[in-house]
C-alpha cells in the first residue's frame, strides 16, 4: 500500500512542479468545465501571464576569446568559418507537413510625442502589417544592452580592476543583481581571492536582532561554500560574535588560504585557530591586532603551524610574554615579519625581550616593529646563545610616544649584523645619539626617522652631531625626520651641506625639520641641491620669517618656497646695507 501512495505523491509533486503555462491551462480547463464560465481567479492569472517579462534568448556569439601569455585577451571572429566548410546535408522528411503561415501583427505608427499619426482627413493612419518574427527581432535589438553583449571574460577583467580598488564585498554582491550574465561573471572564483568583511553597523549600546544575526551568519556561510574556493586573503573586522563559526567554515572550505586578518574581533577560540592550522596548509600570515585572543590559543597555533608562518601581527597585553617565549624557542624559524603594537589604553607593565634568543630563533627576520611598546632587554642567562644579529633585517621600527629604554648599546646589539638595513625608525628614542648611529654597520640606509613628538623639557638632547648622519648616508638617504631635535643652526648647516656633495644628485625626497633651528640660507641651499625633494616640513622653525613656517608638498610648492626664501634674504641684505 505504501508504494502506490508514494508514487501518487510523486505524481502530484511533479504536476505541481510543471511549467506555469501547463498548470494554469489545466486549472483553467477544470474551472471552465465545472462552471462553464471562467472563475474569478482566472482573469488575474491571465493578466499576470501577460505582464510577465520574458527575457530574450541570447544569440550565440560569432567570436571566441583567447587568453595569451602576456595577460591579454584576444577576441577572434569566427564569421568566416561557415564559408570555409560546405553546408551540412540534411535528409528530407518523407511526409513533411506544409509550413504554417506566420500570423501578421499590426503595429501602429506613432508620432514624435507618442500620439497616433492621422491622415489629412483626420482619420487615424492605416495599420501596417508586420510579421511576428520581425517584431521579436526588433524587440530583442531594442532591449539588449551593452552589458549583455560583452564576453564573460571581458566582464571578469573589468570586475577584477574594480575589486582591486574597492574590494570584493559588497561590490560583487551588487553587480550580481544586474542580470544573469553579470551574475555568472561575478561568481567567478578568481574575483573572490581577496575578501574583507566588516560587521553590520549598529547604534552604540545596542545589539543586532536575533533574526538579523541569523541572516548575516547564513549569508557568510553561503559565501564560504559557494564563492571562496580560491580564497587567498581574508579579513574579518569588528565581529563580536560567531567568529569561531566563520573560522571553522574557512578551515573546511578554503584549503588555499594564505593570509588571515582578525581586527577588533572577539571570541577567538583555541579550537578555531587549531582547525585553521590543521586544514589550511598554506596559511603563512596571521594578523590578530586589536582582537581579544587568549595567549594560549596563539601559542597552540604557533606550535602547530609555526614552521610555515612568515608574517605575524600581535597586540601587546600582560600575557604577551608567553607568546614571545614560544617564538624564542624556535617554532617559527622562517618568520619574516614580526609586529607588536599596543592598545590605546597602554598597560603599566612593559615587555621584556631577550634579543639573543630571538635572534637565534628567527634568523630569517626581515622586518621587526615594536610600535609604542615599552620594552627592555631581558638579562641573558649563561646558557643563552651568543648574539648572532639579524643578517637579513631590512626594517627596524622602535617608535614610541612614551618612555623608551633604547640606547646606543641596545641598538648596536640588535643591528650588529644587519648590513641590509634600509629603514630605521627611532622616533621617541631620545637616548640614541648621533655617534651611536654612525657606528652602525648599515652602509645604505634609505629612511631615517629621529623625530621627537613628546615633551622634551626634561630631556638632555645633543646639540651637535647631525652632520655625522647626513655625511654617512647622503648617497642613499631618501627620507629624513629630525623633528624636535636640538641641533644648533651651525650644525644643521653642516648636515644639510652634505646633500650637495658628490657627482650624483641627492636622492632625498622627504625632510621633516619641524621645530628645529634651521636658517633661511640652509633651507635655500638644501632645496637647490635636492631637485627630487617633494615634501618639506618647516613648521615651528623659529629662525624662518613669518609665512614660511608650514608644510610644503610637491616640487612646484617647494620651488615657490625657494623663491620666497631668496626674496626674503635679499630684503634682509638690503636692510642691513641701509643700516
Amino acid at each position: 500500500m505504501e508504494e502506490p501512495r508514494r508514487a501518487e505523491n510523486l505524481r502530484e509533486a511533479g504536476a505541481s512542479s510543471k511549467p506555469s503555462g501547463t498548470g494554469q491551462n489545466a486549472s483553467k480547463k477544470q474551472s471552465t468545465k465545472a462552471t462553464g464560465k471562467p472563475g474569478p481567479g482566472d482573469a488575474s492569472k491571465a493578466s499576470k501571464r501577460k505582464a510577465a517579462f520574458k527575457a530574450p534568448r541570447r544569440v550565440s556569439p560569432d567570436y571566441f576569446v583567447h587568453e595569451t601569455d602576456n595577460d591579454m585577451l584576444l577576441i577572434i571572429a569566427n564569421i568566416g568559418d561557415g564559408q570555409d566548410h560546405p553546408p551540412r546535408k540534411v535528409a528530407k522528411r518523407k511526409h513533411q507537413a506544409p509550413a504554417k503561415k506566420q500570423p501578421l501583427q499590426c503595429v501602429q505608427r506613432t508620432g514624435m510625442a507618442g500620439g497616433r499619426k492621422r491622415e489629412k482627413g483626420g482619420a487615424p493612419a492605416a495599420k501596417e502589417p508586420v510579421s511576428r518574427g520581425r517584431a521579436e527581432e526588433s524587440g530583442e535589438a531594442a532591449g539588449a544592452s551593452w552589458g549583455e553583449r560583452l564576453p564573460v571574460e571581458i566582464l571578469v577583467r573589468i570586475f577584477q580592476s574594480l575589486v582591486a580598488s574597492e574590494g570584493a564585498v559588497p561590490l560583487l554582491c551588487r553587480v550580481a543583481c544586474v542580470c544573469r550574465l553579470w551574475y555568472g561573471a561575478a561568481s567567478n572564483p578568481l574575483l573572490w581571492q581577496k575578501v574583507s568583511i566588516g560587521f553590520c553597523w549598529v547604534e552604540p549600546g545596542k545589539k543586532q536582532p536575533p533574526q538579523t544575526e541569523k541572516r548575516i551568519l547564513s549569508t557568510m556561510e553561503w559565501l564560504v561554500l559557494n564563492r571562496f574556493s580560491l580564497l587567498r586573503d581574508f579579513a574579518l573586522c569588528h565581529w563580536k560574535s560567531h567568529v569561531p563559526v566563520v573560522l571553522q567554515a574557512l578551515a573546511e572550505s578554503c584549503p588555499l588560504l594564505l593570509s588571515l586578518k582578525l581586527t577588533h574581533c572577539s571570541g577567538v577560540t583555541t579550537k578555531s585557530l587549531s582547525a585553521l592550522a590543521e586544514r589550511c596548509p598554506r596559511l603563512e600570515s596571521l594578523n590578530l591586532q586589536n582582537s581579544q585572543v587568549d595567549s594560549s590559543a596563539v601559542v597552540s597555533f604557533l606550535e602547530a603551524a609555526g614552521s610555515r608562518i612568515r608574517q605575524l601581527w600581535l597586540t601587546y597585553s600582560s600575557r604577551m610574554n608567553a607568546i614571545i617565549t614560544t617564538l624564542s624557542s624556535g617554532c617559527c624559524l622562517g618568520l619574516r615579519l614580526l609586529e607588536v603594537n599596543t592598545e590605546i589604553k597602554q598597560s603599566s607593565q612593559h615587555l621584556q625581550l631577550s634579543v639573543e634568543q630571538l635572534q637565534a630563533a628567527c634568523q630569517q627576520l626581515q622586518v621587526l616593529r615594536l610600535l609604542n611598546v615599552i620594552w627592555s632587554v631581558k638579562p641573558s642567562s649563561r646558557s643563552a646563545p651568543t648574539a648572532l644579529g639579524f643578517p637579513h633585517l631590512e626594517e627596524l621600527c622602535l617608535a614610541t610616544t612614551s618612555y623608551s629604554f633604547v640606547s646606543d648599546s641596545i641598538l648596536q646589539k640588535i643591528l650588529q649584523a644587519s648590513t641590509r638595513l634600509r629603514v630605521l625608525d627611532l622616533r621617541g628614542c631620545f637616548r640614541v645619539t648621533p655617534k651611536g648611529l654612525q657606528e652602525l654597520p648599515c652602509p645604505d640606509l634609505e629612511q631615517l626617522y629621529l623625530g621627537l613628538y613628546c615633551s622634551d623639557n626634561h630631556l638632555l638632547l645633543p646639540s651637535v652631531g647631525s652632520h655625522l648622519l647626513t655625511w654617512k648616508w647622503h648617497h642613499s638617504l631618501q627620507e629624513l625626520d629630525l623633528a624636535g631635535q636640538s641641533f644648533s643652526e651651525h650644525d644643521l648647516e653642516r648636515a644639510m651641506a652634505a646633500f650637495g656633495q658628490g657627482s650624483s644628485r641627492a636622492a632625498l625626497r622627504s625632510l621633516n625639520l619641524t621645530g628645529t633651528k634651521v636658517t633661511v640660507s640652509t633651507v635655500s641651499a638644501l632645496i637647490i641641491s635636492c631637485p627630487a625633494l617633494s615634501y618639506l616640513n618647516l613648521s615651528s622653525c623659529r629662525y624662518l620669517p613669518r609665512g614660511m613656517k608650514r608644510v610644503y608638498r610637491g616640487q612646484a610648492d617647494i620651488r615657490q618656497c625657494l623663491s620666497k626664501l631668496l626674496a626674503s634674504a635679499d630684503e634682509l641684505a638690503a636692510a642691513q646695507d641701509m643700516s
